[in-house]
């Protein structure tokens, strides 16, 4: 079984947000976003969108330092197509809400948080990206944010961070993935009792 929807990452109002920019993070720059369960684009609530930006931010300083490209140990893109296929989906302008930065000699692109919404027709938004871009999308609403993955192919992963049992609840009825996390990002793969896919 492969399913190829883009692995939406959802972040609601009640989310503790310091722990939640750790961990995605962690998931989206893990092998620098190429693998196949990372986040592909985060719903978050609208109310909190700007902190949890700044959390991400935080977490990826700490873990590869102010310069991402300069640390020998940030992962490289694994190839010339692959790298200027990445980068060629960063925008230009102010909907890059953090980083950007490419070094095309060793093949590296900083995290990149992109501004992105509900109804977004680039290719950010309907490919897989498998690399370290991550399309920002707010949402007002959590019923909103079921609608746009529901719209899409069946993602692949689906990572929810929440304190409320109701919209995990919520979540599980109304979305259909392969697998996923509530308050983590990728770790359902460390487990040798649970299915993939």
């Amino acid at each position: 079984l492969e399913l190829g929807g883009k692995s939406p990452c959802i972040v609601d109002e009640t989310a503790d947000l310091h722990t939640a920019g750790r961990r995605i993070a962690w998931g989206k720059l893990l092998c620098a976003g190429q693998t196949c369960v990372a986040p592909d684009f985060l719903l978050v609530h609208r109310s909190v969108a700007d902190r949890l930006v700044r959390e991400i931010e935080a977490a990826a300083d700490r873990f590869y330092g102010p310069d991402m490209l300069a640390n020998a140990e940030y992962p490289r893109i694994v190839n010339r197509r692959h790298f200027d296929r990445l980068a060629a989906m960063i925008p230009a302008g102010d909907r890059i809400l953090s980083g950007g930065r490419t070094d095309a000699r060793r093949y590296k692109i900083e995290l990149t948080l992109i501004d992105a919404d509900l109804s977004d027709r680039s290719p950010l938004m309907q490919e897989e990206i498998f690399g370290p871009l991550l399309p920002v999308v707010r949402y007002d609403d959590l019923d909103q944010a079921l609608a746009c993955i529901r719209r899409r192919p069946k993602p692949l992963a689906l990572y929810l961070f929440t304190r409320s049992a109701g919209r995990v609840q919520q979540v599980e009825r109304t979305v259909s993935f392969g697998g996923g996390c509530v308050n983590d990002c990728v770790l359902h793969l460390s487990s040798t009792r649970l299915p993939f896919g």
